[in-house]
């Protein structure tokens, strides 16, 4: 900490990224660095704080502001160990060192003169640290995904910046923060703009001191925070964009008089959270016409989603892509969980850090949901399949595969180990010499999905387990996946918490498909066999 009578502009600029940047009139973009238009930036740009994340909407300077701060700290020998700047795909990497990097280098000589071994892509030597330029996608293989550790192997550093945290594989994520383990400053920076809720940045929002852009009107003298009234009100009932005498405005929700982002500070929601996170959206921002963004609200051929991520900096999911506990509960009978039945069921069964049961008998149009578990051992099965006279058994074949295969041994034919195969189309694949069905993960999970969504399940009264299972089908969602080599997009569902019921149910539906009477079929539905 400084004394008043220790600062001077150079000690400043030794310590303040944005003083340093604004001082020798670095060239960002093209652009001589500075705040005017972007007065939202001062405040990340002095902030110190070890772990930071940012909910964001798109093109509103972030990444830029970052950027500077990561360089400033590595000319003034405050990471010794380096930085590692990590982005979803390895394009990314190419992308931004080229395009942002580089001309951050070549256009500023301040810079140039500390950074050696420029003509490297993913490796730049800055002072006398290392900042290195990774991509987070992993490998894919049959039955599961392996993350590749290759990449950030042996990278010792003291800051990491996660560029997009929403479009990496979670794995990596965790992969890579343990880069900074024997750093004695482990800084961390996760930036994103949001998809989902629960998911990748706004999970880290969730757990922060939330720190929000409240503009101050010039008029009333309160306080508005814009994206705090799109989150409570939505779109059609916000008070803060509309049009006046024909021109789009930014609003006052109290007086409705005119207000101006270069009025707003920032508030910090939680003050006891060590975690630092700043919320901004497209509203704050001088370069981009709030007409623009209220017309995508208005036009009948918008993406929704899109326009609440990008927009506002929010996370968005259409009802039909996640289960809402609502509609579980509605599945909810008067009967209770059963011990025993004396009528043929079938069971699926998810493996995690123990062993989750679902178990259903068949009931007209409307099969019943009549045993939820959860058990340690596997032998523990053996008196469910005899209990319940479970005809067919679906198991997750992952990870725990031997005793997998030994439980399927003791109930030949009845058991079978499930894989699931990204390549597969259509129906199952059953191999019945090994007692082995693979199936497509998404199109499985979207008939599953359905049955809960549609009500063709149903579930015993809410107790414990129930209220278990609810939450488990509730952390599941489906969103939109790019893969990196073809950039074609698929759906694809994420896990958001626990989730082993969701995915025990799921191999209980498969189970009832290898019933016999029952096929799968690309319309992700079970119809009887020659209908």
């Amino acid at each position: 900490m400084l004394r008043p009578e220790d600062v001077t502009i150079e000690r400043l600029m030794a310590v303040d990224a944005g003083v340093w940047a604004v001082k020798h009139k670095i060239l960002l973009d093209g652009r001589p660095f500075g705040f005017d238009k972007h007065e939202y930036q001062i405040d990340p740009m002095c902030c110190d704080a070890p772990a930071q994340c940012a909910r964001k909407g798109a093109q509103i300077g972030w990444t830029s502001i970052k950027m500077l701060k990561t360089v400033h700290g590595l000319i003034h020998s405050r990471y010794p160990q380096g930085v590692l700047y990590l982005f979803p795909m390895k394009g990314d990497v190419t992308d931004f060192s080229k395009a942002r990097f580089s001309p951050l280098i070549n256009d500023n000589p301040i810079i140039k003169a500390y950074v050696q071994d420029t003509d490297a892509v993913n490796i730049k030597r800055v002072g006398k640290a290392m900042l290195y330029f990774r991509g987070a996608k992993s490998t894919k293989k049959i039955g599961g995904t392996k993350a590749s550790s290759s990449a950030l192997k042996s990278i010792p550093v003291d800051r990491i910046v996660f560029d997009e945290v929403d479009e990496m594989e979670p794995q990596m994520v965790e992969l890579a923060e343990e880069r900074v383990s024997h750093s004695d400053l482990k800084e961390f920076d996760w930036i994103g703009t949001p998809t989902i809720p629960d998911y990748g940045i706004d999970v880290k929002w969730n757990s922060s001191d939330q720190r929000i852009r409240e503009i101050r009107c010039r008029h009333c003298g309160r306080y508005t925070c814009m994206e705090r009234e799109f989150e409570e009100h939505g779109w059609e009932n916000q008070k803060v964009l509309r049009r006046v005498n024909g021109i789009v405005l930014r609003l006052c929700k109290y007086c409705g008089r005119e207000i101006y982002p270069v009025d707003g500070i920032w508030t910090t929601t939680y003050k006891n959270r060590d975690l630092v996170g700043w919320w901004i959206s497209q509203l704050h921002s001088m370069l981009v016409d709030p007409t623009l963004i209220l017309e995508t609200f208005e036009n009948p051929k918008r993406n929704i989603v899109e326009t609440y991520n990008s927009k506002l900096g929010m996370p968005y999911i259409e009802a039909h892509n996640r289960l809402s506990l609502e509609e579980i509960y509605a599945l909810c009978s008067t009967y209770g969980i059963e011990d025993y039945c004396q009528r043929p069921c079938t069971m699926g069964v998810d493996q995690g850090k123990g062993l989750h049961v679902v178990i259903t008998r068949p009931e007209g149009t409307r099969p019943r949901i009549v045993h939820l578990g959860e058990y340690k051992d596997w032998e523990e099965l053996d008196g469910l399949m005899r209990g319940f006279r479970v005809a067919r058994c679906v198991v997750d074949a992952m990870p725990e595969t031997r005793n997998a295969r030994a439980f399927a041994d003791r109930f030949p034919g009845k058991v079978w180990m499930n894989y699931y195969v990204s390549t597969q189309k259509g129906r199952a694949i059953e191999d019945e010499s090994a007692y082995t069905v693979r199936v497509n993960r998404t199109e499985s999970l979207d008939w599953s999905h359905h049955q809960i969504k549609n009500g063709e399940i149903a579930l015993p009264r809410q107790c414990g387990p129930v209220d278990d299972f609810a939450k488990h089908c509730h952390n599941v969602a489906k969103r939109l996946e790019e893969d990196e080599l073809t950039g074609a997009k698929q759906y694809i569902y994420v896990k958001l918490g626990p989730d082993h019921y969701r995915h025990a149910f799921n191999y209980e539906c498969i189970a009832r498909q290898l019933m016999g009477d029952m096929t799968y079929n690309l319309d992700d539905c079970f119809r009887p066999r020659g209908g």
